[in-house]
């Protein structure tokens, strides 16, 4: 944890501009040449001072044109690559002719996983090349002893991207200090200013529909709900409560009236105004925390120009006027304003459900229609689940959290 104390009233600073001591426009940040020159020194304690110094951007490069995390991943530093991370360094640079990833997996010795693992888990990518033409994974040495670590490691990466190397949900907790956020975490006695991986998802909207989520550090993208956001809101009738992670089955360690440290405060309010929502899904009797409106890739979204609605596909980017076969499911009920339509299926009684695109038939809900779902708040909404689950398969099931 590396933070400046030095800190110029603005009183003072007033007195030496009318002084004409400092000009505003001759103010230039901070140079990157002593922490540079630590880097290679291998010097830590000199490193933290340069860190500490106020306005420094660590991916500034210094006078020579070099970059700080390059320099420390090509000294080999683990520890220098941890502070620089720490302090907002970017994984994914580049001097133009390496990157610190290609530096890493190219390291001997005990130092190279443990490097490579930090840079993945601040987004660095393997597939960038470097001035050769070559790309990071390409360079795992066949003969290293750590090759196969190395080399299970770019599998997480193809699998999950810097997800897989994030901390689990609830390790960093989060408070202000200093009119900032400081995350700590209480298990491996990390502490830091800036957001680890973990806790630097945001949610991106549109018209108030969730789109995608992204990392402002690591710069993942996905249309599904990460883990680290995974979080409800859960009280008591005495009012007390906790926050449940239900992707990762656990509770924070914050205190229950704290939000979780992962999650961003707009939504942070959003979960809290709205304690013990969730679906029950009479289709696969499961228990679920996301809108069954969100079921699908699909969104339903207004033109701005004419306000008619239209349908947007989060994962393949393509946009429809008609509504989308996924979402095209009605209730038809013998007598009711369907039954001709359950003659025509061949049915003669009961209740089914018909695709008005596609044209099926179904005597079930399917699954992800929004006439599987059934929402759960309290002892009468379960037993309206039972209820619900009964009229649509034989045998029933037991609702468990």
């Amino acid at each position: 944890m590396l933070r400046s104390t030095d800190r110029v009233t603005a009183a003072a600073l007033l007195a030496l501009l009318a002084l004409g001591c400092v000009s505003a426009a001759s103010a230039k940040p901070p140079s990157t040449d002593r922490l540079v020159a630590a880097i290679k020194a291998k010097n830590f304690s000199a490193l933290s001072e340069a860190l500490s110094v106020k306005g420094l951007d660590v991916n500034t490069p210094d006078s020579s044109r070099r970059l700080p995390l390059v320099e420390a991943a090509r000294s080999r530093d683990v520890r220098a690559v941890s502070a620089l991370l720490e302090q907002g360094a970017l994984a994914r640079v580049s001097d133009g002719t390496t990157t610190p990833l290609h530096l890493a997996l190219l390291a001997q010795g005990a130092a190279a996983a443990p490097m490579a693992r930090l840079l993945l888990a601040h987004g660095a990518d393997p597939t960038a090349k470097d001035k050769s033409g070559a790309t990071a994974r390409s360079l795992v040495p066949a003969a290293s002893a750590a090759s196969k670590e190395l080399s299970e490691m770019l599998k997480q990466w193809e699998a999950r991207g810097a997800m897989a190397f994030e901390d689990a949900p609830g390790d960093w907790l989060r408070e202000e200090r200093e009119g900032a956020a400081y995350f700590w975490n209480p298990a491996t006695g990390e502490s830091r200013w800036s957001a680890p991986p973990s806790c630097a998802w945001q949610r991106v909207t549109v018209q108030g529909h969730p789109i995608k989520y992204v990392n402002s550090l690591t710069g993942q993208e996905t249309t599904s709900l990460p883990a680290a956001l995974a979080w409800a809101r859960v009280t008591a009738a005495d009012g007390s409560g906790l926050w449940l992670n239900w992707a990762a089955r656990v509770t924070s360690a914050a205190a229950a009236t704290q939000p979780p440290a992962e999650l961003p405060a707009e939504l942070a309010a959003e979960l809290a105004a709205r304690p013990n929502r969730r679906w029950y899904n009479t289709v696969t009797r499961e228990f679920v925390y996301t809108d069954p409106a969100y079921a699908t890739a699909w969104r339903e979204l207004r033109d701005e120009a004419t306000g008619a609605p239209y349908w947007f596909n989060v994962d393949s980017g393509a946009s429809v006027w008609e509504v989308p076969a996924e979402l095209a499911w009605a209730e038809v009920v013998e007598g009711g304003s369907g039954s001709s339509g359950a003659a025509a299926a061949g049915t003669t009684s009961g209740r089914y459900f018909h695709n008005t695109v596609s044209g099926e038939v179904a005597w079930t809900a399917p699954e992800h229609s929004a006439h599987a779902f059934v929402e759960v708040q309290g002892a009468e909404a379960e037993a309206a689940a039972a209820a619900a689950t009964a009229a649509t398969a034989a045998g029933g099931a037991e609702l468990l959290l």
